[in-house]
């Protein structure tokens, strides 16, 4: 059973998926997706970086501002990168296998870049990885469009998590710090004995850096995905038997 901590808006593809392979699922959404007005500078940018399909939802409204005819458009992963190229953006770099900063940082396109206008399109918070390494050489600026907002404690939270702690193959999905961080805080509401649950349950995380953190919250069992698409994760779901 797969407990789906994502917004519940954002996850029809992912229950369509599960549904036609008979995964049982429950749904714990841990935050909801709000907009956020960016600040928009006059400055003209040479490299766009988009850090993730919600990015590219609610920047939409900003393309004609930030956009000009020399533009180069970078995404942080495949998932991304198609969420643009069906909004007729042409991507000019991207991870094909995996999606993550420190992937975009290998490729030669992304390290060739020195004394560059960099704008990152990405929601509020998160890694630093990103603008840390581009900033050596060039000047990064963010363009923050939205915030990931904690759910308030809902009967659905309950049952959900009662479903998973009573099953011994339950996974957890957490697609980010905060969905992961908002999932304790939520869990630790409802359960007391959170900390001796956690480490017979198993964790899929979509990055290394989601890994460090959900060991030191006390799993023990964490998978990572290749990519942090829903076909990814529910064919690792099924190679693994969960």
């Amino acid at each position: 059973m797969l407990l789906i901590t994502r917004p519940i808006e954002q996850t029809k593809n992912l229950e369509s998926l599960l549904l036609a392979n008979e995964i049982d699922y429950a749904f714990f959404p841990t935050f909801e997706i709000k907009k956020v007005k960016p600040i928009v500078s006059k400055q003209t940018y040479e490299v766009i970086i988009f850090i993730s399909v919600n990015a590219v939802e609610y920047a939409e409204e900003y393309f004609d501002k930030l956009f000009n005819t020399s533009i180069k458009i970078f995404a942080v992963g495949p998932v991304t990168a198609n969420r643009l190229l069906r909004k007729n953006i042409k991507v000019d770099c991207y991870p094909n296998k995996k999606a993550s900063s420190k992937e975009l940082l290998k490729m030669r396109e992304c390290q060739s870049l020195s004394n560059k206008k960099i704008l990152i399109v990405r929601g509020k918070g998160g890694s630093e990885t990103l603008k840390n390494n581009l900033s050596i050489s060039n000047q990064v600026d963010y363009f923050e469009v939205y915030e990931r907002v904690q759910c308030e404690l809902t009967i659905q939270h309950n049952e959900s998590f009662e479903k998973f702690k009573k099953i011994p193959d339950g996974v957890l999905m957490a697609t980010s710090e905060e969905s992961l961080t908002y999932f304790m805080r939520l869990a630790q509401s409802i359960s007391s004995d959170l900390i001796q649950i956690l480490p017979a349950k198993k964790i899929i995380v979509f990055s290394e850096r989601l890994k460090v953190i959900a060991e030191d919250f006390g799993f023990k069992n964490i998978e990572i995905t290749e990519n942090p698409s829903d076909e990814d994760l529910v064919n690792l779901l099924i190679n693994k038997k969960y």
